[in-house]
């Protein structure tokens, strides 16, 4: 091995600079004793598209910026399949994705700890999720200010977000002025992870400060094709950097935060997994873990939608209106190209009998449809007409999928193999969910703005109607979780403390840790388990961490 290659060693080293990876890189190397490197397959964040809002549209679906991990023929859905986005370059989710911050439910959080997770209750996260955070209303009980991640209230959302909200209000649905306490259960407007008009994700959050640490290494288009194992030990990383196979040497821990599809299909190309499927592809098993792979959840939603009698984002955009909104973002930070697409949202029951919210609405001043023939969303056509849409999603959803391997290398993506409506009760709730929406559409605050109906039209008329409507139209919401699952128990991947359970020195900090998806988007938890998880390398105690200034 040649000398640069031996070179290449560091107390830590993290494979995948995602929401997570970017967050134990940077608090990692706040320690200037230990020397931390972070591996990335992707390039730079530093694209105008991936710093302006609105930018997101043309970054899921592209591979330069997207994973785009193919999937099967889904029988649930009518035989439709779905491109699975994952963010290639730094930052990861957080610097495609729609900006919604949001951050579960306190009982999401206490479900966690109740399945065996110690230490990962609602209380117990808080602290994690303060300490991340610079919101833009300051220091509270609830929020954090001063963190890496910037969060902030909307620049300027559409007028018809607010009359989602009072058509909320009129059907029961609270509004709420904080929904980070723990509390979703209601109507509310959502923050972003935007600061002064611009994206922030995890690489400008976090990882932008710290590349100036003389102890800290980023190897962009590195990608790598395996953790190396002396015995049950990681002990480094194998990476094809430029037409170059290199070896990365840790001292101490190699970390995974390669997301959801990432992390398990890196684990089982080293070893460690189902073993009659790494004896398939020639693999080594260094420890059989049945669940690696396993476990795979995501929040299978479907979209309605209206037209309108006002002016929405599908109905600006001629050439003329596109560069009039183009000038106000740069004169102002203003307009569509500073807002997410997703402005207001809702948690709510489709049953009065249930103890928690069971669907979270997102209502957007636009409509698209999904047609047998579109495996991307961000990629569905828009009409030009004056739409609104609210995509209805379930919180748990009952049906599982898996991550399974095609081949034994990186240059082969792993397969995602999912029925997003397997289990009949997600098919009835999404039913419920839309009946509710329709019902939020005939609130006079709504009713007003309605000239018509889009999709479905007509209405179906039936339980069984819009069951199938939901099975032609259901799409996931790019928040997949759980296939390194942790837990206590002798099956999970990971302990608490996210370290893989069967050998040592490997630990994974991401998205894949979560055993039960939470009822919102999965970005701001996945920051706050890359809090979690770097304290938990350090040696850092719960009542240590509660007591931290932010940082």
């Amino acid at each position: 091995m040649s000398g640069k290659q031996h070179a290449l060693t560091a107390d830590y080293v993290i494979v995948g600079g995602g929401s997570a990876g970017c967050v134990v890189a940077s608090r990692l190397s706040e320690d200037p004793s230990v020397r931390v490197i972070l591996i990335e397959a992707g390039g730079e964040a530093d694209s105008f598209l991936v710093r302006m809002p609105a930018g997101m549209s043309r970054l899921i679906g592209n591979a330069r910026y997207d994973w785009k991990y193919p999937s099967e023929d889904d029988p649930s859905i009518a035989g439709r399949r779905f491109i699975w986005s994952g963010g290639k370059l730094l930052g990861g989710g957080s610097s495609i994705n729609g900006q919604v911050y949001i951050r579960g439910s306190r009982a999401d959080f206490d479900h966690w700890a109740a399945m065996g997770c110690a230490g990962w209750s609602f209380d117990e996260c808080l602290p994690f999720f303060r300490r991340a955070e610079d919101y833009a209303g300051g220091a509270s009980e609830c929020h954090g200010s001063g963190g890496p991640l910037a969060v902030s209230h909307q620049r300027d959302p559409h007028p018809l977000s607010q009359a989602f909200l009072s058509a909320c209000a009129a059907q029961g649905l609270p509004t709420l002025d904080d929904y980070c306490g723990g509390n979703q259960s209601g109507a509310f407007m959502s923050l972003a992870t935007q600061r002064d008009g611009y994206r922030c994700s995890t690489a400008h959050g976090y990882l932008a400060s710290a590349r100036s640490r003389a102890n800290l290494t980023v190897l962009t288009n590195g990608v790598a094709e395996r953790v190396v194992f002396e015995g049950k030990r990681a002990v480094g990383v194998e990476l094809v950097r430029e037409r170059e196979r290199l070896r990365v040497t840790a001292r101490r821990e190699v970390i995974v935060s390669a997301g959801a599809m990432g992390s398990p299909a890196l684990l089982m190309r080293s070893g460690v997994g189902p073993a009659a499927q790494l004896r398939r592809f020639g693999i080594q098993v260094v420890a059989e873990r049945a669940e690696v792979g396993q476990n795979l959840q995501e929040h299978v939603a479907v979209g309605l939608n209206k037209f309108v009698n006002v002016p929405t984002y599908n109905s600006q955009m001629a050439p003329w209106q596109i560069a009039g909104h183009f000038a106000n973002y740069l004169l102002r930070k203003r307009g569509p190209m500073a807002t997410p697409a997703v402005q207001a949202m809702a948690c709510a029951k489709t049953r009065p009998d249930l103890d928690e919210p069971d669907v979270q609405l997102h209502f957007l001043p636009l409509s698209y449809d999904i047609t047998p023939d579109v495996q991307c969303a961000a990629l569905a056509e828009m009409t030009r007409q004056p739409t609104a849409m609210v995509t209805a999603n379930v919180c748990h959803p009952f049906s599982r999928g898996a991550v399974r391997l095609q081949g034994p290398g990186a240059d082969v993506l792993p397969l995602v193999s999912h029925q997003l409506l397997g289990d009949a009760r997600d098919v009835d709730t999404l039913v419920g969910a839309c009946k509710l929406v329709e019902r939020l559409f005939d609130a006079p605050p709504l009713r007003r703005f309605v000239r018509g109906e889009r999709t479905p039209a007509p209405l179906p008329a039936t339980d069984a109607g819009w069951a199938q409507f939901v099975r032609e139209h259901a799409n996931v919401c790019y928040h997949p979780v759980g296939t390194c699952r942790m837990g206590s128990d002798d099956e999970a991947v990971l302990d608490p403390t996210l370290a893989v359970r069967g050998v040592s020195g490997l630990r994974v900090v991401d998205a894949s840790v979560m055993p039960r998806l939470l009822s919102a988007n999965t970005n701001a938890a996945a920051v706050m388990i890359g809090e979690r998880g770097s304290d938990f390398i350090r040696g850092r105690t719960l009542a240590r961490a509660a007591t931290l200034e932010v940082q």
